[in-house]
């Protein structure tokens, strides 16, 4: 019965992922983003058939093991390629550099060689309880599935910090890019990257118990339900998830006028000794103004490029401005003018929270209520309950 749960739980997993495949692969046509999610994907069908091939074709387990080696080391290059992917700031295109991810890979087909070149016999003796080698080349195989299995732990804990590192660096960017980042934060991949790791582990001790057990199908069972929820996570949000600054990448940079003796700086990074305390004072006058006067913050698409187009003032500077002079960034200054503008309506209780969060220009009632929480330090209902107090206090 056991065994029959996990043929299911399999077969779903390989339905979802030959789901998945054909649409990320007609995407990666004209968005290269979507190859390296259609190859983790293929890695993880290669993972998944473990209990088909032990509970059908119990004669190719050996040589499922050896796949599943290069199958491993894949996974982790393939997503972080694809993070990497969603996280750029300009379109993303696999380059040659890129293919120093794939040494790991390399070395698990290597592997893979090994184990197939061996005898039957040798295969079945190697990965049994039985096992007594001690010299030649089937030792050389050992040593070579030892250090696979090594790299493999080493390369997911590097792979999982630097994924997390890109995470916090493309999240702090969007906050001094965009006003609303509801559907650039990919807070998703957190969830994501906590079901990998455990799936990882189990992985890892599900192959150590592999090579010395001949039975392995009960290991199984919390191994291919991770794998399912990994699975269907990554389908569910791969499918849905546009790169962060895809509305970037066909933007124009205004040609506008820098203040006075500025150096031209990159878009990309703007130098301190570029601009003058004074220069910083009128910008930040100007885009003060842009909202008490234009009311540019009701906007919900507001981005710094939508601004420095109506203030006429280089994205640099207006960025630099803001993080120096002003100590906050774009994200922070505008949604604190959004709330200062919702606080009379949520006094006045005009209209519902979630229509006057869309009025001030949020895209999400949740967003709305977070920032107004961190600004104000009470929910809507408790600031206006709050003040509608301390009225009746000062009417007494």
């Amino acid at each position: 019965m056991d065994d029959l749960v996990v043929l299911a739980i399999t077969m779903l997993i390989l339905g979802q992922i030959c789901f998945c495949l054909p649409q990320l692969l007609s995407r990666a046509f004209y968005a290269q983003t979507y190859f390296p999610l259609a190859i983790f994907f293929v890695a993880n069908g290669v993972i998944t058939l473990g209990p088909a091939v032990f509970f059908f074709t119990p004669a190719w387990s050996t040589i499922y093991i050896a796949a599943i080696f290069p199958a491993w080391l894949l996974l982790g290059p393939a997503l972080w390629l694809y993070v990497e992917g969603l996280t750029s700031d300009k379109p993303w295109q696999m380059q040659a550099k890129h293919l120093v991810q794939l040494c790991p890979f390399i070395f698990g087909l290597i592997v893979m060689g090994l184990i197939i070149s061996l005898p039957m016999e040798m295969r079945q003796t190697l990965f049994s309880e039985e096992s007594d080698i001690d010299s030649g080349f089937p030792l050389a195989v050992v040593v070579s599935i030892f250090l696979a299995m090594l790299l493999w732990a080493v390369q997911s804990g590097y792979y999982v910090i630097r994924i997390i590192i890109r995470l916090a660096k493309y999240r702090k960017q969007l906050k001094d890019l965009f006003a609303s980042n509801e559907q650039r934060e990919l807070g998703w991949l957190t969830w994501v990257l906590i079901i990998i790791s455990g799936t990882w582990l189990f992985s890892l001790s599900s192959l150590m118990s592999t090579l010395i057990q001949e039975n392995s199908l009960f290991g199984y069972r919390f191994g291919t339900l991770l794998l399912l929820i990994l699975v269907w996570t990554m389908a569910y949000w791969g499918l849905r998830q546009k790169p962060g600054f895809e509305g970037r990448y066909t933007e124009k940079i205004p040609d506008i006028s820098l203040p006075e003796n500025a150096d031209l700086a990159t878009d990309q990074k703007y130098q301190r000794s570029a601009l003058g305390q004074v220069q910083a004072q009128r910008i930040s006058d100007k885009i003060i103004a842009a909202m008490s006067q234009q009311q540019l913050h009701l906007d919900p698409s507001l981005s710094l490029h939508k601004l420095s187009r109506h203030v006429a003032i280089s994205p640099n500077y207006i960025s630099q401005t803001l993080n120096e002079t002003m100590e906050t960034n774009f994200f922070d200054f505008v949604n604190k003018w959004r709330i200062e503008t919702a606080k009379p309506k949520i006094i006045a209780n005009e209209d519902t929270v979630l229509n006057i969060a869309f009025g001030v220009g949020f895209n999400a009632r949740s967003s709305f209520y977070k920032v107004f929480k961190k600004e104000t330090g009470k929910t809507p209902t408790e600031f206006r309950k709050s003040y509608h107090a301390k009225a009746s206090l000062l009417d007494d």
